[in-house]
């Protein structure tokens, strides 16, 4: 028995040494695909590739992979470069099958006159180095209430689509030629009312901005409140179930590419009203001291303080993936067993990163999981 718990422990002492390398090459590839910074590796056997893609595609950035080991000249093995090139392929044409329903949805909603803005997804991806190599997800639009429902009887009438309202307090969702969407009366839910008395007020007075996307022009929100709503959805999801790479590379770019134009006075001021500023920091240590970001790109100054997160924030990141997807024990993200799992896991986080942001963690505990816990008794079995 000593002998097999001995090797037991070896194996997983290896395992963990495999991991660590594989996440290791993952950031110097990330970093390569955004700074050009060297690989730091020139061939990879075939376990060292499955492995590889295997975290890539849990953080959602097998895309980025792809493009940087065809460009680096990587030695791979026959077959394993054809399954490189054929994914990097697929997630370029998704790409492309995304713009062209995003640019209908925009001659749609800008003929009828209905107010609208698009954010994450295609318009981030137009950001980076090789904008096609990023995975694409959902669309994702906001129309405000004074032409919600308009806008969902339009693209009813005119895509003859069945749109979802289902139970979301955020969103309405339906596809289009093969492409999901999701419709947006609530841009991001709070807990504490006050928080998001706050974010709605600065949404309805903030400018918008245009990005172009294969020369059309599509809304968006001006630089400075998409840096804040992006960093909000990625700690959102990192504090409830998790979160990929890709979102921290969402952010690094948008802080990269609208360096001299984000106010970042108001900036600090809107993270310290909503009660986020130090949640702010031990993201951007991540961009920083991993993705590569210059740190006087960072809009606020990075306390050495954040750095005690980094640990518990990749944590989350590498054993749960993209929304946390890899390490629920569950098969259905549904029902009482997944919800008991995932509430003592986000009350884990909330222990985690108190400190960071106490006023909607309070507000949810308080508010949103009584609300679901009362909701699952409730439903018929």
């Amino acid at each position: 028995m000593k002998n097999v718990a001995v090797q037991q422990s070896l194996l997983a002492a290896e395992t963990l040494k495999r991991e660590a390398r594989t996440e290791a090459f993952l950031f110097s590839v990330l970093r390569n695909e955004l700074w050009g910074e060297p690989l730091s590796l020139s061939a990879l056997s075939h376990t060292a590739l499955q492995q590889l893609l295997l975290q890539a595609r849990r953080q959602t950035v097998e895309g980025l992979v792809a493009g940087v080991l065809m460009r680096g000249n990587v030695q791979l093995e026959r077959e394993d470069a054809l399954l490189v090139f054929s994914r990097a392929r697929m997630i370029e044409q998704l790409n492309h099958k995304a713009n062209r329903v995003l640019i209908a949805l925009e001659n749609v909603l800008g003929a009828e006159g209905i107010e609208h803005l698009v954010f994450k997804g295609q318009t981030l991806a137009r950001l980076y180095p090789h904008p096609t190599e990023r995975t694409p997800g959902d669309i994702d639009f906001y129309c405000p209430p004074t032409c919600f429902r308009r806008a969902v009887e339009v693209l009813k009438t005119q895509w003859q689509v069945d749109i979802n309202e289902g139970e979301s307090q955020q969103h309405h969702e339906f596809s289009y030629q093969d492409v999901p969407l999701e419709m947006h009366f609530c841009m991001i839910k709070f807990n504490h009312s006050g928080i998001q008395r706050y974010w709605n007020r600065l949404l309805d007075s903030s400018p918008r901005s245009q990005t172009e996307i294969d020369g059309v022009c599509i809304p968006t929100l001006c630089p400075t409140v998409n840096v804040l709503y992006t960093f909000l959805h990625l700690y959102h999801h990192l504090v409830e179930l998790g979160v990929g790479l890709r979102q921290f590379c969402d952010l690094l770019c948008l802080l990269h590419h609208f360096r001299t134009e984000i106010d970042r006075d108001a900036l600090a001021l809107h993270l310290e009203k909503m009660g986020f500023r130090r949640a702010f920091g031990a993201v951007g240590w991540i961009l920083v001291h991993r993705l590569g970001l210059p740190e006087e790109e960072f809009p606020l100054p990075l306390p050495a303080k954040a750095q005690r997160y980094e640990k518990a924030i990749l944590d989350i990141v590498f054993n749960g993936g993209n929304f946390g997807k890899y390490i629920s024990q569950t098969a259905v993200r549904s029902g009482m067993r997944y919800n008991i799992e995932a509430t003592v896991r986000k009350f884990k986080h909330y222990g985690l990163f108190w400190r960071l942001s106490c006023r909607e963690i309070v507000a949810t505990i308080l508010k949103e999981i009584p609300h679901k816990m009362l909701m699952q008794i409730k439903r018929p079995f």
